[in-house]
């Protein structure tokens, strides 16, 4: 059995090496104004005129993928972290990532990861996913009233990497220190 981990192991550390000397496959950034969110509960974003460019360059990411979610207006931690409180005890709130029990004074609001196809993810996050209880960020339910803007940066990797992703989310999120999200 002791050989079989130290294969499984070894097998483990090819993936993140080539990650280490090559860096990801590749990177894209977005930048996403909570204000200009529209109710696209009931019509297809990705082919929307607004957002269908985005959805076109993420259906390239096909993943797996690890993404962040940077604030780049002027709101404090403590004021999102309220709105989204507000926000999940209102009676018809959608799943939404853990809040800290320490509110921490961060730029960055989620860091998380995706096995496959992110753009399916981020409607998650956008507040549009038809299941209640698959957790996101459902900006379109609490982010417009406070102006907040976005920058989502997103990494893909080879396939190889899948099973991985969870290491390198959760000391991501370490060095990032973010406001929601439970990493361990």
């Amino acid at each position: 059995m002791e050989k079989i981990i130290k294969e499984i192991s070894g097998n483990a550390i090819i993936p993140l090496q080539n990650v280490s000397k090559n860096g990801v496959k590749r990177t894209k950034e977005f930048y996403i104004n909570c204000c200009e969110l529209e109710d696209y509960n009931h019509i297809d974003i990705t082919n929307s005129d607004k957002h269908g460019k985005m959805f076109i360059e993420l259906k390239e990411f096909v993943g797996p993928c690890l993404y962040y979610f940077e604030i780049t207006s002027d709101n404090l931690s403590s004021e999102i972290v309220s709105r989204i409180r507000k926000y999940s005890i209102s009676e018809n709130s959608k799943s939404i990532p853990a809040i800290k029990s320490k509110i921490v004074e961060s730029k960055i609001l989620y860091v998380g990861k995706v096995k496959r196809h992110f753009w399916g993810r981020l409607i998650q996050h956008l507040g549009y996913y038809k299941v209640n209880r698959t957790q996101g960020l459902q900006l379109f339910y609490w982010a417009k009233e406070l102006n907040l803007n976005l920058k989502l940066t997103v990494f893909e990797f080879d396939a190889d990497m899948i099973n991985l992703m969870e290491v390198l989310e959760n000391d991501l999120a370490k060095h990032l220190k973010p406001i929601l999200g439970k990493h361990k």
